[in-house]
C-alpha cells in the first residue's frame, strides 16, 4: 500500500527533463505522476542505506522507476537528491519486492510556503536490493547522485549551525539501541 498525499496550494508546471534534482523537485514529479496514475496499487517503494550510510529510496510506477538518495542533517531534517532512473521491466519489478515490509513516511517540503507532499505507505526494506539496484542497474548515475550530495554536504559543513546539528546526527547513528 502506497499513498501520497498533498498538502495546501495548487502545483503549476510541467516536468521537465530528468538529470540529478533536489528530493522536493523529485516528489513534485512523482506527486504529478501518482495523480495521473490509474494503477496506484502497483506503485512500490524499497529502501535501503548504503555503505556510506546514506538512504537510497526507490519508486516505481507500473511503467518508471525513481530513485532519491537522502542523508539525514539532524534528528527530523535529511537532505537529498534524485533522479529518474528509467523504464521498469520484470527482473526490476522482482528486486522492487525483496525486503522487510515497513512502514515508511516522507515529508517534502516546497518551495512555496505552507505546501508539503506527504508520501506514506509500506514500504520494502532491503539494503542489499537497493545496493544491487545502485550497482548493477544504475552504477552510472550513482557517482553523479553521490557527487551532489556530498558537495552539498560540504557546503552546509561552512555554515557553523548545520555543521553542529549534522555532526550531532552522525554522533546519533553511532550509538547502539540498548
Amino acid at each position: 500500500m502506497f499513498v501520497m498525499l498533498f498538502i495546501h496550494g495548487q502545483f503549476g508546471g510541467k516536468a521537465k527533463k530528468m538529470g540529478v534534482k533536489s528530493s522536493a523537485e523529485i516528489t513534485r514529479i512523482l506527486k504529478e505522476k501518482w495523480d495521473k496514475s490509474k494503477d496506484k496499487e502497483d506503485w512500490r517503494v524499497l529502501t535501503g542505506r548504503n555503505p556510506k550510510g546514506r538512504y537510497d529510496m526507490f519508486i516505481s510506477s507500473p511503467e518508471r522507476i525513481w530513485q532519491l538518495k537522502m542523508e539525514l542533517t539532524g534528528s527530523n531534517e535529511a537532505i537529498g537528491f534524485g533522479l529518474e532512473v528509467g523504464k521498469m521491466d520484470d527482473e526490476l519489478k522482482k528486486l522492487l519486492r525483496i525486503g522487510a515490509p515497513v512502514p515508511f513516511g516522507l515529508i517534502s517540503p516546497q518551495k512555496k510556503p505552507d505546501l508539503a507532499i506527504i508520501m506514506a505507505g509500506i514500504q520494502q526494506y532491503s539494503s542489499d536490493s537497493t545496493y544491487t539496484l545502485c550497482k548493477e542497474y544504475i552504477s552510472e548515475k550513482q557517482a553523479k547522485l553521490d557527487e551532489k550530495l556530498d558537495r552539498e554536504i560540504e557546503r552546509m559543513s561552512s555554515d557553523p549551525i548545520s555543521r553542529r546539528k549534522y555532526k550531532e546526527q552522525k554522533e546519533r547513528e553511532t550509538r547502539s539501541y540498548l
